[in-house]
């Protein structure tokens, strides 16, 4: 079994007090499967959780990293990822960096360090979510809104 809503539920239930004062920013490793505690397939349960009972939604990102070669599964994390705030799922490295270049041009500068960025920012930040989905600019990611800085509670 992979009870990962019961387990977001407790996360949220025990850290309620410090979103109200910073972020969190979750990172979910997963099959793709999500189950309840018998391994009954809830992947419907973990939609309505990511996409209402994250509230406020922009003080909790989340990242799912899909560990999968489930051709499903990862059709229905990309459908997420395209439909719910402040999510982002990735892949692993290699089939990233696939996507990424498929989208940026085959001369974007990618390394393993900027997937680890993407891995924590692509949450919190949609231009870096974006990168495997459609084309970007330096010049869009200047122009957004401020990244990280200290006075964002994080």
């Amino acid at each position: 079994p992979t009870p990962i809503v019961r387990v977001l539920r407790q996360v949220l239930k025990d850290k309620r007090n410090q979103i109200q004062e910073r972020k969190l920013l979750i990172l979910l490793a997963t099959d793709g499967a999500p189950t309840d505690d018998f391994g009954q397939p809830k992947i419907d349960e973990l939609r309505q959780f990511l996409l209402r009972e994250r509230v406020p939604t922009d003080r909790i990102p989340v990242t799912i990293i899909a560990c999968t070669d489930d051709d499903e599964s990862i059709l229905y994390l990309n459908n997420w990822d395209k439909a719910i705030p402040n999510l982002d799922v990735v892949d692993d490295y290699r089939n990233e960096k696939k996507e990424i270049l498929a989208c940026q041009g085959k001369s974007f500068p990618f390394s393993y360090g900027d997937y680890v960025v993407k891995t924590l920012m692509g949450g919190i930040d949609s231009w870096f979510d974006l990168l495997d989905e459609k084309k970007v600019s330096t010049d869009e990611y200047r122009r957004s809104e401020p990244r990280i800085t200290t006075n964002n509670n994080f």
